[in-house]
């Protein structure tokens, strides 16, 4: 064959080659889809924190990205893909733009929290021994909690934001509480409390003796506890008035009462006064209207009660016997009149001067 009937040949072969690649439509051989994504793609992160993201295109970094976030007030990204949480605590999206690819977009989701709030709110001092005590941080949503007591004992919430606990003997307790919030961030924060002396308590007057439906004022003295709070109150029904400052007004019913003060701090802390209420000086006085002058063996009286001293005086007579009792004998003079006074004083110390005058006849 000559080389013009070999270049047909091959000719020929290579239309019957073509014609057979082209037997029609065969199954259509797609790329494979782009992978976009942003790392990570969620988080949960601390109000104003920061945190670096990266974007990826089928597992290797992006190149060309344009960052943004979706959502107003939700934060700011740079063009390195650095973004800083807002204030406000909510749930953010974080979007990668590739300009690799027309709308090949991916996005992140990030859930801002709160910082740990750690402020502890106890009382300002305790008494020593107290059970049943409290103390407590605002509690923010997701935050985790664990306290401790040194200088006393918890009884109950440790893993919460509120515990309770009992104070030991003292001279102080130190509350500490470490509480991390949802992003992982932790805040340690602590109290001192200083655990007062136990209380000593003590009335004044401890015993008084007063006239019936009379007033005066009680006082007291209070070492220890936490505050100067005291609360008055009477031993008996019957046994007078009592404000709340220890004003007292007796009854009118003579006898022996009680009045008590306890401690508010520690109501198993009291003081006790003893009361004896004693009648009033009686008032009247007995004796004859007139006399004759120059007479002997008159008398005169006042009402005899327990407890009371009697001295008399005489104008114009002669006392004989009883000047210092509730009866008195005299003897008239010669002038026209004579006047009788007998003062009388009871237990209290107080008294009443009665008088009479006599005229002659």
């Amino acid at each position: 064959m000559g080389a013009l009937g070999v270049g047909r040949w091959l000719g020929v072969a290579a239309v019957v080659l073509a014609m057979g690649c082209w037997r029609g439509p065969g199954p259509a051989v797609e790329a494979p889809p782009v992978t976009a994504q942003v790392l990570p793609a969620k988080a949960i992160l601390t109000a104003g924190h920061t945190l670096a993201f990266t974007a990826r295109v089928d597992g290797d970094p992006a190149q060309a990205v344009v960052w943004s976030v979706l959502e107003p007030g939700g934060g700011r990204v740079d063009a390195a893909g650095q973004y800083r949480a807002p204030a406000a605590p909510g749930v953010y999206t974080v979007r990668a733009t590739f300009k690799a690819g027309p709308g090949l977009t991916a996005a992140a989701k990030v859930t801002v929290v709160a910082p740990p709030a750690g402020e502890i709110v106890a009382p300002r001092r305790v008494m020593p021994e107290t059970p049943d005590l409290a103390a407590r941080i605002a509690p923010v949503a997701g935050s985790q909690y664990h306290w401790t007591v040194t200088g006393g004992t918890i009884t109950g919430g440790a893993d919460a934001a509120a515990v309770s606990f009992r104070s030991g003997s003292g001279p102080k307790l130190v509350l500490a509480c470490k509480v991390t919030n949802a992003a992982g961030d932790g805040l340690n924060s602590s109290l001192e409390v200083p655990v007062a002396a136990k209380v000593a308590l003590t009335i004044k007057p401890a015993s008084v003796t007063i006239t019936a439906e009379r007033g005066m004022k009680f006082g007291f003295d209070l070492a220890g506890g936490t505050s100067l709070g005291v609360v008055w109150k009477l031993g008996e029904p019957g046994a007078g008035k009592l404000d709340p400052t220890g004003k007292y007004v007796a009854p009118s019913v003579p006898g022996r009462y009680t009045v008590r003060v306890d401690s508010v701090d520690d109501p198993a802390v009291s003081a006790t006064a003893t009361v004896e209420v004693v009648a009033k000086p009686p008032e009247s006085l007995y004796a004859p209207d007139s006399f004759l002058p120059g007479a002997e063996g008159l008398r005169a009286r006042v009402p005899e009660l327990a407890g009371m001293t009697y001295a008399w005086q005489l104008e114009g007579g002669t006392i004989t016997a009883g000047a210092a009792s509730a009866a008195m004998q005299f003897e008239a003079g010669k002038g026209p009149s004579l006047t009788l006074r007998c003062r009388i004083t009871n237990g209290a110390g107080d008294s009443f001067t009665a008088s009479k005058v006599l005229k002659a006849r």
